[in-house]
């Protein structure tokens, strides 16, 4: 029992309790920590633990599991059962805790702060309570470039407080399990394993430290590579314009040509881009002809805003638009299938190819990485960074 008061006084978190009623709530006060979806599986999830651990009921200490055993975790409607050895527990939830209080490891992965084991009638999920900081160590050097020596510092750091507001603003509007997800659709983390100790620096040197506008928390955006120009963020997300989220040009000479995917180019077919609508749910066959496709209208930034695509059959002529960054996910990239790099492109036809021509990588909205770390080794720090991608914000600490 002494173990389990030691435990909640390491963290600042109230997400712990071992109250059922509060199971899953968030907690005003709970500024500090957040949860992570690490995992989810629909019937079952396996972890072979590779450091001692203790395993948690909702209200105590119910077993400790050795180096190389595995803890089997299984879903019921109300309810999560886990097995370790011949032993069977069943509880609202289960919570794995690291038994030298630092880092709990299984299946070749390492995470600070500790591990909770739920389910949702649907599926087992396992969610990563962590200390904000800690969560912020283990994304930057999955999302950013680290660079040689100092060279990109400034910029790690102005990403630091971006991923920070991010984080900050998903925990305030999480749903009851769980505040964000491991991956692109919020932010890459990699817990423990992910850190490196230039990117630890950028994020202990901004500790705390976020973007606000009229007193709140920045909405904040990122993207690998503007091209040039940044873009409003109405023209790409269903949003309200910002007057901090607005196009901005990213240097006469812009500071993201280092990015390889400053330039680039696709070369669909027109079998290609009949299979893409088609995968899509743009069109219900791939019987159809393409006899043109062109750009009817761009945005002030050279994003494309209205794409037109003219088709055939026997039943006759269908006329398709596809709007600003809707065109990158139904227009995939042939041969790999990945999402079209960015909105940024001119069409060429020839000899039945189309031809995209086009530069960036991503949306377009808010901080441009590469040019952030083209800013930082052209000497800017990252005040100058983040006033130039987010102008009219100011800095301040999440918790005063």
């Amino acid at each position: 029992m002494c173990f389990i008061l030691v435990f909640y006084a390491c963290s600042s978190s109230k997400r712990f309790t071992s109250d059922e009623a509060t199971y899953g709530k968030k907690n005003d006060n709970d500024l500090n920590s957040i949860r992570i979806l690490l995992d989810e599986k629909p019937a079952a999830l396996f972890l072979t633990i590779q450091n001692k651990v203790f395993l948690f009921n909702e209200k105590r200490k119910i077993a400790e599991v050795n180096n190389g055993n595995t803890i089997e975790c299984y879903g019921n409607p109300e309810t999560v059962s886990v097995k370790v050895g011949r032993q069977n527990y069943i509880g609202k939830y289960f919570q794995i805790v690291a038994a030298d209080g630092n880092s709990v490891k299984y299946n070749g992965k390492s995470y600070k702060g500790n591990i909770r084991i739920v389910s949702t009638g649907n599926s087992v999920e396992l969610i990563n309570f962590v200390d904000l900081e800690n969560y912020l160590k283990g994304v930057i050097a999955k999302e950013m470039p680290l660079g040689n020596g100092d060279d990109n510092f400034e910029g790690l750091k102005a990403f630091a407080i971006c991923a920070r507001t991010y984080a900050a603003a998903k925990m305030y509007e999480g749903s009851a399990l769980y505040d964000i997800f491991p991956d692109t659709r919020d932010q890459v983390y990699g817990g423990e394993s992910a850190e490196e100790t230039i990117s630890n620096k950028a994020v202990e040197e901004t500790a705390g430290m976020i973007l606000f506008s009229d007193g709140k928390p920045a909405k904040i955006y990122y993207h690998s590579t503007c091209g040039g120009e940044t873009e409003n963020v109405e023209n790409v997300f269903p949003k309200p314009r910002q007057s901090y989220l607005v196009a901005t040009e990213d240097g006469s000479d812009p500071f993201c040509k280092i990015s390889p995917r400053f330039k680039w180019e696709e070369v669909y077919t027109e079998k290609d881009i009949i299979q893409r609508l088609y995968d899509s749910n743009v069109i219900p066959a791939t019987t159809y002809t393409l006899d043109d496709i062109r750009i009817v209208e761009k945005y002030n930034s050279g994003r494309v805003k209205n794409l037109e695509i003219d088709l055939s059959s026997g039943s006759g002529s269908k006329e398709i638009h596809l709007y600003g960054n809707e065109i990158r996910f139904k227009l995939r990239t042939p041969g790999k299938n990945l999402v079209l790099w960015s909105t940024l492109f001119d069409i060429k036809k020839s000899g039945g190819k189309i031809i995209f021509n086009g530069k960036g990588y991503g949306h377009g909205v808010g901080l441009c990485q590469w040019g952030t770390i083209g800013r930082s080794r052209a000497g800017q720090n990252y005040t100058q960074i983040l006033n130039h991608y987010f102008p009219g914000t100011s800095l301040g600490k999440l918790n005063d």
